[in-house]
């Protein structure tokens, strides 16, 4: 092989990289922008029922099921501290 076939398919092989390149960098580009899509379309959704529900409404309805049921409401909230306390605590060993 003499240098100038040498160097063409060096020229050739830098010519399918860059193609490879550029075809993976649209892919991506298609991937993120469909992705990003979707993430507004949800973010919009949750945004929309968020603001369907009447806050006011969900507090009136706690306060009277503890009124009606205060044992029950104490072991619940008792339950959920002590799970959210699990949760949190650090052990010894994230210590060190």
């Amino acid at each position: 092989m003499d240098e100038s076939t040498r160097k063409g398919s060096g020229t050739d092989s830098a010519d399918e990289g860059e193609g490879r390149f550029n075809r993976a960098k649209e892919y991506v580009g298609d991937k993120y922008a469909s992705a990003s899509d979707a993430m507004k379309n949800q973010y919009n959704r949750v945004r929309e029922k968020v603001d369907d529900v009447d806050f006011g409404e969900i507090t009136d309805q706690v306060r009277g099921y503890v009124r009606s049921n205060p044992g029950k409401a104490l072991l619940i909230s008792i339950g959920v501290g002590f799970l959210i306390g699990l949760l949190l605590r650090r052990s010894d060993r994230d210590e060190d």
